[in-house]
């Protein structure tokens, strides 16, 4: 029997997940999103830098704003004493609480808040900042800026400056050497590294395309630009991980190496440099493990509020899988940016790889509130779901995942609804989708084993190798009907990356 006549065949003859008890909600006994405990008033250093408002006429200049707002975060970050709020949690707190800054100071927890705005005309840029006291408004400084866009830097450490002084009082010398930190000295350049930095957040094939070549460019204005090289190995593995073809597999592996290691040879004191060799490791052939593991903890090391780096460990470490570290690295990239719906996503898959079902509930409910366009949020409740015995919501998940997915997660999102499908009784339709789907990769091993279909699953896992990251897949609840097979340890092993362990 060929192989796709055999699934086909399993996959009819599959009918239903058993049910397990699950409830949603947070460990005090309130729905998610979880942390609406009393809290203690914020600390005294406490600052959140607001996304500044933009009011140039070009609506393109939004990535200037939002790299002034991101890079005034860092810089002030950099002073120890101040308690810095994330990026991605001030974002949703503006998103949740609109224009008051009250609101959004008493949701963020902060003494203080930085907001502003910025208008360009021509080669100027106006900036007008104001450092406010969350808990009323009132202006503590403010100042307004009128200059060319040359001066871009410069004009981010003087209101660093002002911010840091009049927060933590005078600053020691240490601390002033990190605010005067430059990471060029072509204008030009960092004008190119900023519109990159926007532009991969989109995630898009035309975004990550165009990241490129912007990072491609300031690297010609400035060869030492170590951070524009640390970025652009990040956005070659955004671009091979997303199945954009920027180049061939095997020429953006050697691109990102390039770029990762002549990173290392510019800044090797860098944190994001380390995280570029530690994704690059991760990502592309002949992956390494224990090589990404070292280079995210020493990325994590070196600058202990980087919480992209504890997030990345921890996903690495999902994958070995060690997950209790996993969590632990997770719970620390939460801690330094309670909004990161991504962390709270992979939590979720870690609980749920760890059978804890109502604890999976409960980080992908409060993921879900965060970022209710995330595919891969519905994707992991709709199986949550099902197992609790709630067919229609898993269904209407599991539709959701497919609707949002991205064309990387898409045979994932069916592999979630097929399996609802089956389940539901709805083989002629899980029947349609599987024709969607690549039948020798993950998500089809993962409906397969889902419904106990030891051998084709395993027919599946034999024909890898299959990337990294789909390791992870394989801890799963729907994959123990194969764990006692000889097969399974095999098809495994023989695709392992080095540091993986074995199954």
């Amino acid at each position: 029997m060929n192989l796709p006549h055999r699934i086909g065949s399993a996959l009819l003859a599959a009918c239903a997940l058993l049910p397990l008890p699950l409830r949603a909600q947070c460990p005090d006994g309130t729905p998610p999103p979880c942390g609406r405990t009393a809290r203690a008033a914020p600390a005294t250093t406490s600052v959140a830098v607001l996304y500044f408002e933009n009011l140039s006429r070009d609506t393109t200049d939004a990535y200037l704003v939002d790299g002034l707002t991101e890079e005034l975060t860092s810089r002030l970050g950099a002073v120890t004493r101040l308690r810095v709020t994330g990026r991605s949690v001030v974002r949703h707190a503006q998103r949740t609480a609109g224009g008051d800054v009250v609101a959004v100071g008493r949701v963020l927890n902060v003494r203080y808040v930085v907001e502003g705005s910025l208008r360009r005309s021509g080669p100027r840029v106006r900036v007008s900042a104001r450092l406010l006291r969350a808990s009323d408004g009132v202006r503590v400084w403010g100042d307004d800026y009128d200059r060319t866009m040359d001066d871009l830097l410069a004009l981010q450490e003087d209101i660093a400056r002002e911010v840091a002084g009049n927060v933590a009082g005078q600053l020691l010398p240490g601390e002033q050497r990190a605010l005067a930190r430059r990471p060029t000295t072509s204008a030009e350049a960092y004008d190119h590294y900023l519109h990159a930095k926007y532009l991969v957040t989109r995630r898009t094939e035309a975004a990550i395309t165009q990241a490129a070549a912007e990072l491609d460019q300031a690297l010609r204005l400035d060869p030492g630009f170590a951070a524009a090289e640390a970025r652009r190995a990040q956005t070659f593995e955004l671009a091979f991980a997303y199945g954009i073809p920027l180049a061939t597999p095997e020429s953006l592996a050697a691109r990102a190496q390039r770029s990762a290691d002549r990173a290392v040879q510019l800044d090797p004191g860098a944190s994001d440099t380390w995280m570029a060799v530690g994704l690059v490791r991760f990502w592309f052939p002949p992956v390494d493990l224990d090589a990404s593991r070292a280079a995210l903890e020493r990325a994590a090391a070196i600058d202990p509020r980087n919480a992209d780096a504890f997030h990345n460990l921890g996903v690495v470490l999902m994958t070995v899988p060690d997950l209790p570290a996993a969590s632990a690295a997770l719970t620390r990239a939460l801690a330094l940016e309670p909004g990161r719906g991504v962390s709270l996503l992979d939590l979720a898959q870690v609980e749920y790889s760890a059978r804890r079902f109502d604890a999976a509930r409960r980080y992908v409910d409060s993921a879900l509130a965060l970022e209710p366009q995330q595919a891969r949020i519905y994707m992991l409740r709709a199986l949550l779901r099902l197992r609790s015995g709630e067919t229609a919501g898993a269904r209407s998940d599991a539709e959701a995942g497919v609707r949002l997915s991205t064309a990387a997660l898409h045979s994932f999102a069916l592999a979630a609804l097929i399996i609802v499908k089956l389940a539901q009784g709805d083989s002629v339709a899980a029947r349609g989708h599987m024709a969607a789907m690549d039948l020798s990769a993950m998500p089809m091993a993962l409906v397969l084993a889902a419904f106990g279909q030891t051998e084709p699953a395993l027919d599946v896992l034999e024909r890898g190798p299959l990337l990294a990251i789909d390791r992870s897949w394989l801890w799963w609840p729907e994959f123990d009907s194969l764990r006692a097979s000889p097969r399974f340890a095999r098809a495994v092993e023989a695709w392992a990356p080095r540091g993986a362990r074995r199954p």
